[in-house]
């Protein structure tokens, strides 16, 4: 029973910010409370009871006298001062003024179950208007509307309504109240570790992915975030967060809205905006989160990481199996996600052999062939020597562990207990992770529950297992280089570049040089007797662009002509302005640009965007006439650093021919990697680059040579096209 000097205590706390207070909080009020049992204000009331929620319980209804045993207030106003939080189960057109109460009362945050906001449209846009008013005005921290509501499992502050959840290490950010309940159903599924803090962001009106990733990562209950969204706010803060916070603890994202008919959907659903797909995707990436393409992953990949140490750098997985086909397919797909097996030592294969018989199988996968049928330790014993082997980072156990007093004989239990110590004692004195998958997974196991217990994933299926170890072998390489890896704050801005729209060629060259990127050499020639000059200076091929104002694609119109001689310098130039003017004959000609031809090198693009929801991102691939036809092209978010670069690089098909290809010098790679950072550094500190379009770039042994150069720039308030 709570005293009158508990209810002193919870109210006169230690002071806490807003968003502790909101994720942890000690005293609940629930407007809009019901003794009605089918109504939302009644269901949290239970919920919170049914808990065990040890803190205050504040009804809040104009008439109703008791509540579930509890003394209702008739009106906010007449709350103690510094209450918690607010669940607000009422329609949205009474959501901005009761929020302005709440704030007036002391509140720190409340929970908005509402919909009828943004996500319909019309009207609900209106109530939108309304809310983000009473928001800015109080300053009160607002999770949704159109939330399923917040659940912290270890307090039993649960406004959420889910019962039995267990309590454990994954912390959770979705919009969508289902795939809550999926993440719950998924992880007692699998008898995964449970769950800390839960959240349902809905519109996102006030409290963002980012902040509750930031805020989650301090909480030390918290051992990974698994993250469900559809669409940001701001994408770019949640990219920061994310860096900062993948040193310390592991970020699993499952997105929705990645298909135009998905982002419709997140559009009806949420109201969000879901961006380019091939974007998200590789500035996520970046950021450092473990991206997972199933629902049914995210729970198993986010479990794991919370319990599994990351595969060291430079080692690789063994898999130890009781069944030939069984391995296979792990070995596919491993394969398939790009996880190396180890190469096992002679002396390795020397102890295996000696331990499994003539007919085992002892190079990487290990078939126990039929070894461990009539005495389970085998598998403790040789996961002890596959884990001594210093290529090996991780050990898979494929087949029927665990279940072998099933299948054979019940005397077998004891043995199989015995291994689960003998392979957690081994985990824990090397360090070395071990993922279990067992066709008896499913079933209550001690042996089993012993394992997870202790750390290590005992799993009914082999893709499942797969994707963990591909999620344990990408968190310890992102652990080896984070010193090399951008924080992706944005730097201040560098005084704006003058204009709108789309910059002529020169003026595009003269800001992109200033930048520090090198072009090469070049003339703008205002004349045909300027060309020919210009020509005559270089003493090699030229290539000739017109520059005009109403031509964009200059091929197109017979404005560009290559390998020009200083002796039909001024006849190509003149043969330009004709072409074009036959095409457009109002087109204003200001003069053509003339550069040296560049060595025969690898044509690659390059590329920039203010992306709507990430920011600045610089996209890299195949060049030239290859862009459509390859479609092999990747990003990053700028800025970024030289390491980042080069796995950029790394990424495309590209990559193959910078090395030598057939006739051609190989390229400098450190030297193209300072020049995607240069790009990078530049429409990072320049907002108003809309787009930024380097294609061709000719790659060579001599350098790397950009063609041709196009920048356009937002129009700005005022403007008449704007």
């Amino acid at each position: 029973m709570t005293t009158i000097d508990d209810r002193a205590s919870s109210l006169a706390a230690p002071a806490r910010t807003a968003l502790e207070r909101l994720f942890d909080p000690h005293s609940i009020a629930i407007v809009g409370a019901s003794a009605n049992p089918a109504k939302r204000g009644f269901q949290a009331i239970r919920a919170l009871q049914q808990s065990g929620y040890a803190h205050l319980i504040y009804p809040v209804h104009p008439t109703a006298p008791r509540i579930l045993g509890l003394d209702v207030y008739s009106s906010i106003d007449r709350l103690p001062c510094g209450v918690d939080v607010a669940l607000i189960a009422l329609p949205a057109a009474a959501v901005p003024d009761t929020l302005r109460q709440c704030a007036a009362a002391g509140f720190a945050g409340a929970v908005v179950l509402a919909n009828g906001f943004g996500e319909i449209g019309g009207p609900g846009a209106e109530f939108a208007a309304a809310l983000a008013s009473a928001i800015a005005e109080t300053g009160i921290r607002v999770i949704g509307p159109n939330t399923s509501g917040l659940l912290n499992v270890a307090s039993g502050a649960n406004l959420v309504g889910l019962e039995d959840v267990p309590c454990g290490p994954i912390s959770v950010i979705t919009q969508s109240g289902n795939m809550l309940l999926s993440l719950v159903n998924d992880d007692q599924a699998t008898k995964g570790p449970g769950f800390h803090v839960c959240v349902g962001l809905g519109n996102q009106a006030d409290i963002r992915y980012d902040e509750c990733l930031t805020e989650f990562v301090r909480d030390p209950g918290t051992g990974v975030v698994a993250i469900h969204f559809e669409g940001f706010v701001d994408g770019r803060s949640f990219l920061v967060a994310a860096a900062r916070a993948v040193p310390d603890k592991p970020v699993a994202v499952l997105r929705g809205g990645r298909s135009e008919v998905g982002r419709r959907a997140a559009r009806s659903h949420t109201g969000s905006i879901a961006g380019s797909d091939a974007v998200a995707t590789a500035v996520l990436r970046q950021a450092g989160v473990e991206l997972v393409e199933r629902s049914d992953e995210l729970a198993v990949v986010a479990g794991a990481l919370a319990d599994c140490a990351p595969i060291a750098p430079g080692r690789k997985v063994a898999i130890l199996s009781d069944g030939g086909g069984h391995a296979t397919l792990a070995a596919d797909a491993l394969a398939a996600r790009g996880i190396e097996l180890a190469r096992l030592g002679e002396r390795t294969q020397k102890r295996l052999r000696h331990l499994l018989g003539a007919t085992a199988a002892v190079a990487d996968p290990v078939d126990v062939a039929g070894a461990t049928d009539t005495d389970p330790l085998v598998f403790a014993e040789a996961a002890e020597i596959l884990i001594s082997d210093p290529e090996v980072g991780l050990v898979l156990v494929i087949g029927l562990y665990g279940g072998y007093h099933l299948r054979f004989d019940p005397k077998l239990r004891a043995i199989e207990d015995a291994a689960a110590g003998m392979l957690l004692t081994l985990t824990a004195e090397h360090g070395v992770p071990l993922v279990i998958q067992s066709c008896y997974a499913g079933l209550d196991i001690a042996n089993h529950d012993r394992l997870r217990a202790g750390g290590i994933p005992v799993l009914s299926s082999i893709d499942h297992a797969v994707r963990v170890v591909a999620a344990l072998d990408g968190r310890g390489r992102r652990l080896a280089t984070a010193s090399q890896r951008s924080a992706l704050v944005l730097p201040p801005s560098a005084p704006a570049i003058p204009g709108s729209g789309l910059l002529d060629e020169p003026s595009a060259r003269r800001v992109v040089a200033a930048a520090g990127i090198d072009l090469g050499a070049w003339t703008f020639a205002r004349t045909v007797e300027d060309v020919a000059a210009a020509v005559a200076d270089y003493r090699r091929p030229c290539a000739l662009k017109v520059v005009s104002p109403q031509v964009i694609h200059k091929s197109e119109v017979g404005g560009v002509k290559v390998g020009v001689l200083t002796a039909e310098a001024a006849q190509h130039a003149q043969s330009i302005i004709d072409s074009v003017h036959a095409h457009v004959p109002d087109a204003r000609i200001d003069g053509m640009i003339v550069a040296p031809m560049a060595d025969a090198g690898i044509e690659l693009l390059v590329g920039a965007t203010h992306d709507s929801i990430f920011g600045p991102v610089v996209a890299f691939g195949s060049g030239g006439v290859m862009v459509e036809a390859l479609r092999d092209v990747t990003f990053r978010a700028a800025p970024f650093t030289e390491f980042e670069a080069r796995e950029m690089v790394d990424e495309t098909i590209a990559a193959r021919m910078l090395d030598g290809y057939r006739h051609l010098p190989a390229v400098d790679r450190h030297a193209l990697a300072r020049f995607l950072v240069r790009v990078g550094d530049f429409v990072a500190t320049h907002p108003e680059i809309s787009e930024l379009d380097l294609n061709p770039v000719i790659a060579s042994g001599s350098g790397i040579v950009p063609v041709d150069i196009r920048i356009v720039l937002r129009e700005k308030a005022g403007d008449d096209n704007d």
